[in-house]
């Protein structure tokens, strides 16, 4: 631990504050520069790795100023468990987000406004909130912190269209201090922070990024029985998490090392929070548990023990990669950082990215659906079934709509309970001491046959149990017939705001254009690191702006000291991609395909990839078929894409106009490669 200066102002209040607040006798690096140009009344810009203590930097500030400070954060588990955190060590800390009802929500901010709280948790998108921001102008506001900064860049592996008013938010606030934070920030992500916070040259403090006690290494694999094998052999090391691109990759290999005897613990956002919660439990207690997980695990865990991190699926950005794996080794001993790579894996993100920016035809579809409607209670999934797309597709084009202003849509499973205590049921008393309770809360309320109409919050201080313990009374009475119950819909209703046709609607798709040409880029830096035949570690410092010196070796990266990892079957560089011409159509240019084979094996060359991975044959002889020379014609071959258009789409359409005007049109060769020759 290096030593902190004494001449840092309010050095002696700061050492004072982290022993009675937080029990801890000295800082991490770094920490006390950033709390005590904070608590001086600067603007501050914080980029710190996962694990290097940034909560702090704003929590102990909140506790020495007088007045409340407001964290924009960006997910409401983070929020909790932040809030869970500070109320077990006496700190008067609370959020205000969708999960509270509207009493309990007016509640809190009127505790707010009267300087109750110290540290208040909001997402974003509480801003839009009129009755918020006023409670928040008539409180005294000590600290504006911003919690994952880098969410404000469209640059940004994470980017949130709410993140970037947070600029508008400040200057109507005026709050005598601000802070961002993040733990992965680029130089160009920087400058995108102070610009759209409009912080007039902030004080930047960036913490050192290098782990030298993580070894970084790219395991070619074959397919998912070499990660799973890749993962069985890792789960050796000890402690450690699995990170999946979807829940049927982290539910398939959960399965495979649970019949390896492997103690495993599963994680994603589609299981119920008990479950959730038991398993981080599970996974936090023990020092050898494996946690096998989507990228909804992970914020606030700090487990000191962890040995390993391991992908099995590309991520999106090199940000996302470094905080995942930062995870590992905060103990400082030697751990490793793996990512199972298939080249197939990019493909896959490349589809959920485009799949996340949905085409303007498909946004004409739903809004053809939409238009006639007052309102839409029925599922996404009904949706998506009439438009003839997916429910993915249909959730990022409703954001668009919404902050167009065509729809709304209310907060998932937000309503009141319809509640009727029935006539017959008066003849059954309920055993359960909690359902009991609830039966006399009902019927002080109104007769039996009377629906009785209220959110959870109200019945809750009406009979004295927590919500949870309600919903489950609830379940016990209506089992009994005692009770007839009409829950609010579970997802989000929408409401249709607008009936004009889509291209009086004005919504400007622009920006969902050029962001899904930044997630391509971000997932083509994040490539480039898995392809690189240079250090890796030399790498992922150079890429958040760190000097470092050509050629020399780091000793802790399979580049500069050879791989560590076996796996099963051969590594995916050495397999060769189809042969064959499966599919080829019967006639093509002859010219075009020789040369779009050239290109293809120039370009896989110098990109240190098989050929098969920029277009297999199939594609590349229909593409000779086609000869597109537009985005429109090339979009239609099949196999391309966006992502290969931007790419790849005008060298291929300067092949193709060069066979037409060599006047080399579609024909049927004399051999068709991967056909029999006619006898």
């Amino acid at each position: 631990m290096r030593a902190v200066s004494a001449s840092l102002p309010y050095l002696d209040e700061m050492q004072a504050g982290l022993k009675q607040h937080f029990g801890l006798d000295t800082f991490r690096y770094g920490q006390a520069e950033v709390i005590s140009n904070i608590i001086s009344g600067k603007n501050t810009v914080v980029v710190m790795p996962t694990g290097a203590g940034k909560s702090l930097c704003y929590q102990l500030p909140a506790m020495l100023l007088d007045g409340v400070t407001v964290v924009v954060s960006p997910l409401i588990a983070l929020m909790q468990d932040q809030v869970d955190q500070l109320q077990s060590r006496g700190i008067a800390a609370t959020f205000i987000n969708s999960t509270i009802g509207d009493g309990e929500r007016a509640d809190r901010q009127r505790r707010m406004r009267e300087g109750q709280y110290k540290l208040v948790y909001v997402a974003p998108e509480r801003f839009r909130s009129d009755a918020f921001v006023s409670a928040l102008l008539d409180a005294r506001l000590a600290l504006y912190a911003i919690d994952e900064a880098h969410c404000i860049s469209q640059w940004g592996h994470d980017f949130r269209p709410d993140y970037a008013l947070l600029g508008q938010v400040r200057k109507r606030l005026r709050p005598p201090r601000t802070v961002a934070l993040t733990a992965t920030a680029t130089p160009e992500v920087r400058e995108d922070i102070t610009r759209v916070l409009l912080m007039k040259e902030p004080q930047v403090f960036v913490a050192g990024f290098d782990r030298p006690n993580l070894f970084l290494e790219v395991a070619l694999v074959t397919g998912d029985a070499d990660k799973k094998a890749a993962c069985a052999a890792l789960a050796e090391e000890g402690s450690g998490v699995i990170y999946c691109s979807t829940r049927k990759q982290a539910e398939a290999i959960h399965e495979h090392l649970v019949k390896e005897d492997v103690p495993t613990v599963l994680y994603h956002a589609g299981m119920e929070d008990n479950a959730r919660r038991k398993a981080q439990e599970t996974f936090m207690a023990s020092t050898e548990s494996v946690a096998v997980a989507t990228n909804a695990f992970g914020m606030g865990i700090d487990k000191p023990d962890i040995r390993f991190v391991a992908h099995a699926g590309i991520p999106r950005a090199v940000e996302a990669y470094y905080q995942e794996i930062g995870r590992a080794g905060r103990d400082g001993k030697d751990s490793r950082a793996v990512l199972l790579f298939n080249h197939a894996d990019v493909f896959t993100q490349e589809r959920l990215i485009q799949s996340n920016h949905p085409a303007e035809t498909m946004f004409v579809d739903l809004w053809n659906v939409l238009r006639p409607l007052e309102s839409f209670d029925r599922g996404l999934h009904l949706l998506a079934s009439q438009v003839g797309s997916t429910e993915f597709e249909i959730s990022a084009a409703m954001k668009i709509l919404e902050r167009a202003g065509a729809i709304s849509r209310a907060n998932r499973g937000e309503g009141r309970y319809g509640i009727t205590v029935l006539p017959s049921g008066m003849l059954h008393q309920p055993r359960s001491p909690e359902a009991k309770a609830l039966l006399a809360a009902l019927n002080s309320g109104a007769p039996p046959g009377v629906k009785q109409t209220m959110e959870l919050y109200l019945l809750s201080r009406k009979c004295g149990l927590d919500e949870d313990k309600i919903k489950h009374a609830l379940t016990l009475l209506e089992r009994s017939s005692i009770v007839l119950v009409q829950r609010p819909f579970a997802g989000r209703a929408i409401s249709v705001l607008k009936h004009e046709p889509w291209s009086s609607l004005g919504v400007d798709l622009g920006r969902l254009r050029e962001q899904e040409r930044n997630q391509l880029l971000l997932l083509k830096r994040m490539t480039d690191y898995a392809y690189t035949k240079h250090c890796r570690r030399a790498f992922l410092l150079r890429y958040f702006g760190e000097e470092v010196a050509f050629g020399q070796s780091c000793g802790s990266c399979d580049v500069c000291t050879g791989p560590k990892l076996s796996v099963q079957g051969k590594p995916a560089r050495s397999v060769q991609g189809p042969t064959g011409a499966k599919g080829v159509p019967e006639r093509f240019s002859v010219l075009a395909a020789e040369e779009l084979k050239r290109w293809r094996r120039e370009l896989s060359q110098d990109l240190g990839v098989p050929p098969f991975i920029i277009f297999n044959d199939a594609t590349l002889f229909a593409l000779a078929a086609a000869l597109p020379t537009t985005h429109d014609e090339f979009m239609a071959v099949k196999g391309t894409g966006e992502s290969r258009w931007e790419r790849f789409g005008p060298r291929i359409t300067q092949i193709c106009l060069m066979a037409r005007a060599s006047g080399d049109v579609p024909q049927v060769p004399a051999f068709i490669p991967g056909r029999r020759r006619a006898r």
